[in-house]
């Protein structure tokens, strides 16, 4: 079931002016429900000003959003509606934390959709649960977390709000190896956990090969490639005309071919490398 379709999206900064620039150009495609999406792109390639058209934040020169089969905007008063439903977790959202108390963060979306008394401390303390935020947590400073419990908090605030489909912006940005972990697991456990459907902008290829089913390829403003992520990194020479690349391991997999070694083309994880060489190690080349 189709939950989002964009038809057709274009937008145009300083129209009628010498720095006319269209941002995004003729972008198609389609999102199932609960899957998880990966856009990719070189910087100035579209990625956000797409992403911004998904809840409302921009509105598209020409084209439309369709949400269940509803253009976004066809009723403009009811827009705040719309982002209910399309939640946006901005890059460094831990900068976004203001309120005394972690409770409070995360409970402020949600009071703002109108929940109140038990029904917003159940919907608190669910979220907490799906994603590992700590109970004793909840009544400290959010500015005494650390940095990657500042981010769990505040990605925690846009969960809460039970939003259909979640967009993250670079969300392991800045992170170490395990601040970056922690986070793709909450991406996971919350999908597993409520169905929603997930859009994940990021530059780590990595992090694009362990947990997206399909990528969505900008460049210049265009859609280049909308496939299974699979199929996307099997492109890699295409990918690096653009400016792109597929992971470290994909790389190195790919040097082990050309140097004639009979290893399979699909090998984008560090799981799957384990399990590959753990196989041709047991005398399995067909791997």
């Amino acid at each position: 079931m189709a939950i989002l379709e964009v038809k057709s999206l274009t937008h145009t900064y300083g129209g009628n002016t010498p720095f006319i620039n269209d941002a995004v150009r003729e972008v198609s495609f389609t999102v199932q429900k609960g899957e998880i999406i990966g856009i990719i792109g070189h910087t100035g390639s579209g990625k956000s000003t797409l992403v911004q058209h998904l809840n409302g934040l921009l509105k598209p020169t020409d084209g439309e959003i369709l949400i269940e089969d509803q253009n976004i905007w066809d009723k403009p008063k009811e827009i705040r509606k719309v982002r209910s439903k399309v939640g946006l977790v901005f890059q460094y959202p831990e900068y976004q934390l203001f309120e005394e108390t972690v409770y409070d963060d995360i409970a402020f979306g949600p009071k703002n959709m109108g929940l109140r008394d038990e029904e917003l401390k159940n919907r608190v303390l669910e979220t907490c649960k799906i994603i590992g935020v700590k109970d004793e947590y909840l009544q400290k400073s959010p500015f005494d977390l650390s940095g990657g419990e500042k981010r769990r908090v505040a990605i925690a605030g846009v969960m809460a709000m039970n939003p259909q489909i979640i967009v993250f912006d670079e969300p392991t940005a800045g992170l170490d190896p395990k601040g970056r972990q922690d986070v793709i697991d909450i991406i996971h456990d919350y999908r597993k956990a409520t169905g929603a459907t997930v859009i994940i902008i990021s530059h780590s290829m990595e992090d694009m090969a362990q947990i997206t089913d399909k990528l969505l390829v900008m460049n210049k403003g265009n859609l280049v490639m909308f496939d299974k992520t699979e199929n996307v990194f099997k492109n890699g020479d295409k990918l690096r005309e653009i400016g792109l690349n597929v992971p470290i391991v994909t790389r190195v997999f790919d040097e082990l071919r050309q140097s004639g070694i009979d290893v399979p083309c699909d090998v984008f994880t560090v799981e799957r490398a384990v399990e590959v060489l753990k196989q041709i190690k047991a005398g399995d080349r067909n791997a």
